[in-house]
């Protein structure tokens, strides 16, 4: 499993940020999400620290259900 992608952007309307993230495996997809965030953050680190957050929790859960399949 590579280290994933984790992105951060705005919204000027509603002042929450999107972040999103990508996981890949033997050269494919096998997790992706993109969301709103439910706080405002103040500061593009907190954005960034919340997305590597939700990032590391799915990592976490791959690292687990991954050899249940029997990959590694």
């Amino acid at each position: 499993m590579r280290p994933p992608v984790i992105t951060g952007s705005g919204d000027l309307y509603n002042r929450k940020s999107t972040t999103g993230y990508l996981f890949t495996f033997s050269e494919g997809v096998i997790s992706w999400q993109s969301k709103l965030q439910k706080c405002v953050a103040l500061s593009t680190t907190e954005v960034e620290y919340i997305a590597a957050t939700e990032a590391g929790n799915e990592m976490i859960w791959l690292k687990r259900f991954l050899p249940e399949l029997g990959l590694h």
